[in-house]
């Protein structure tokens, strides 16, 4: 029987659209090892274009896919106006790929999204994006046999094999490194913080809760100036910004989120980790906010070993002076004190020779890998 396609239209399609992955990893022991369901809820607002605030600047469009009577795969396609003009490109993004091991399926879903955003007048998909390189991105290619930290993704093996074989090629690369504390030289590492501190006349300080928002700002515009040169880095609106830290608040430990600041006083630096709830989240099937789903959060929260440095930013004036030295050793050092030894330094692109030598100073090593994959559609 021929594939159907169908565009998302409901609130009830968009929350079936959400909840179609559990038909892909619950059917699998291996991937139900290590699948953390993604939170419906805030799905549900990630895929809504009146609530999500990237939708003032970008269109969405959701597809399932069905065959033989059953949802047999999803797709979003996102044409971002702001990503267009930063870089001055025609790229369109895909995301929220989930689909039954059917290349038909996938060709199915594929095409549409292409000619969604061709029709937009893009001559390029990359993927996948979902929705934007703000948020989740990239295709595991490997280290499937350890669950993805919190705002990472997960894939079956095959998903790999769909994209390819539907013509898609490698845009980027990008590694997760895993970081054992128990292993790392803390002295040493606290010795070349030292030096770098007192060279160059900084201090360092964690993030204030009580002028929350104060501090998002500063992270916001260090954040932006230091990775306006990136692949694929669109600078975040103020709202899209406040969105994120609405959301991350209630997560935050301040004492794994650092500001380096020179002798005026003026932040130059930051580094933002975030405890690895998906330890939590994998028990929650989706609702932690169930009563008892929240119990079960708080239960398995009480126990998580790791984290995940989401970001560093240093303003460029200060790069390659040994900023995240400074910023790794103390993020090393609380942790170790209160028992985590485990970190995650991710994405990182393969290309960013730094941030790798940065990653290996600390005894890390890439143990996962992604894939962004791009395709000609004009």
């Amino acid at each position: 029987m021929a594939v159907e396609v169908r565009q998302v239209r409901t609130k009830a399609e968009r929350k079936e659209f959400i909840r179609f992955p559990w038909n892909i990893y619950r059917n699998d022991p291996e991937l139900g090892k290590n699948w953390v369901p993604p939170v419906i809820s805030d799905y549900m607002n990630t895929l809504d274009t009146d609530v999500f605030p990237l939708y003032e600047h970008a269109d969405l469009e959701m597809f399932t896919a069905w065959k033989d009577g059953e949802m047999a795969g999803t797709i979003a396609a996102v044409a971002n106006h702001r990503h267009q003009e930063f870089h001055d490109d025609r790229v369109g993004f895909w995301g929220f790929f989930e689909c039954i091991n059917d290349q038909e399926t996938a060709n199915a879903l594929f095409a549409a999204a292409a000619v969604w955003l061709n029709a937009k007048g893009l001559d390029t998909m990359r993927g996948p994006v979902s929705p934007s390189m703000n948020d989740q991105c990239g295709m595991l290619t490997k280290g499937f046999d350890t669950p993805p930290v919190f705002l990472m993704l997960y894939n079956p093996p095959y998903y790999n094999d769909l994209v390819k074989n539907a013509g898609h090629g490698i845009g980027q690369e990008l590694l997760a490194w895993y970081i054992d504390q128990k292993i790392i030289d803390i002295e040493r590492l606290r010795k070349i913080a030292a030096h770098v501190m007192k060279r160059e006349k900084l201090s360092i300080r964690t993030l204030n809760m009580k002028d929350f928002d104060n501090e998002i700002e500063l992270i916001r515009d260090i954040y932006n100036k230091a990775w306006e040169k990136n692949w694929g880095f669109v600078p975040m609106t103020d709202k899209e910004f406040n969105y994120l830290a609405k959301n991350l608040k209630p997560i935050a430990n301040p004492h794994y989120i650092y500001f380096v600041e020179d002798s005026d006083g003026r932040a130059i630096g930051f580094s933002l980790s975030l405890p690895d709830i998906n330890q939590a989240l994998r028990h929650v099937n989706g609702n932690p906010f169930s009563p008892w789903g929240f119990l079960k959060y708080l239960w398995y929260s009480r126990s998580i070993s790791m984290v995940r440095t989401i970001t560093m930013g240093v303003l460029p004036e200060y790069r390659n002076k040994g900023i995240d030295s400074i910023l790794n050793t103390h993020i090393a050092d609380y942790g170790g004190q209160h028992g985590v030894f485990a970190s995650e330094m991710s994405w990182v692109l393969k290309a960013n020779e730094a941030m790798s030598k940065l990653a290996k100073v600390i005894g890390g090593k890439p143990y996962k890998e992604y894939v962004i994959y791009e395709k000609r559609i004009s």
